[in-house]
């Protein structure tokens, strides 16, 4: 979670007065496309993406900053999301895919971004739950933040196979399979 050591000074002065409306964004990125949603109505365009406006979000759970390097994930709900927006999120691979939440802050006379929104949160999407309700979606992700990768284990296979799947044409396992096998005797004379 970010703090105010991320914000500009034009995004600071905006949160202390009363004309201003605070704004979630959420960007879900996925191989074929991103899902931008924020949390006010129509579109938003900054940072050379427009977010769609759903209204409130359906929740975001709250988030830490531990000073230790302990996991600390976070619940978004995306309510309302449109027909294509959800097809989007069922029909793709979304486990490691990046997730950002961002806070920024409107005018509420000319319903424009004081200043470009901060990161409050940024993680890697894990799991989520999908429910339709006729056109529209309602959708839960989890999103975990880097260190949650900390603690589970890397596999890694040290045989040709796996080399091939990491670096296509490396040779340097070629023999591996063959070198487990093989019967040395040391100081004594090969037969």
């Amino acid at each position: 979670m970010t703090g105010t050591r991320d914000a500009a000074t034009a995004t600071l002065t905006a949160a202390e007065q009363d004309l201003i409306l605070p704004v979630l964004f959420a960007k879900l990125e996925f191989d074929s496309g991103d899902v931008l949603a924020h949390s006010w109505l129509g579109e938003i365009t900054w940072g050379g993406d427009t977010y769609l406006g759903i209204g409130q979000f359906g929740g975001v759970s709250p988030a830490g900053e531990p000073s230790d390097l302990s996991r600390s994930g976070l619940s978004l709900t995306l309510s309302n999301i449109p027909g294509a927006m959800g097809a989007l999120v069922l029909g793709e691979y979304y486990q490691r895919r990046r997730a950002t939440l961002y806070l920024g802050y409107l005018d509420q006379t000319t319903m424009q971004l004081v200043d470009d929104p901060v990161i409050v949160y940024r993680g890697r999407m894990d799991n989520s739950r999908i429910k339709q309700d006729g056109k529209t979606f309602t959708v839960t992700v989890n999103v975990e933040s880097a260190f949650a990768a900390w603690d589970k284990p890397q596999i890694r296979r040290f045989n040709n196979a796996y080399q091939q799947s990491v670096y296509p044409g490396d040779r340097g396992f070629e023999f591996a399979e063959q070198a487990a096998d093989k019967q040395v005797v040391w100081g004594g004379k090969l037969t």
